[in-house]
């Protein structure tokens, strides 16, 4: 339950992102909107990658 609710809360983020991206390209910040789409990515990444070990050292146990 806990991943669903990561996965969705994930994807409203991302799916922000992407509009203040198109936001920012008319107004000219496209780099800085674009380092932080990379920041919210490798967040997410990071927290994947944390369960899925989590989730492998608690399974040999």
């Amino acid at each position: 339950m806990l991943s669903i609710f990561i996965l969705v809360v994930s994807t409203i983020a991302l799916l922000y992102l992407f509009m203040q991206l198109v936001k920012a390209k008319k107004q000219g910040r496209l780099l800085q909107t674009l380092r932080d789409l990379l920041i919210i990515v490798l967040a997410i990444l990071m927290t994947a990658a944390i369960f899925y070990i989590g989730f492998r050292f608690f399974r040999a146990f």
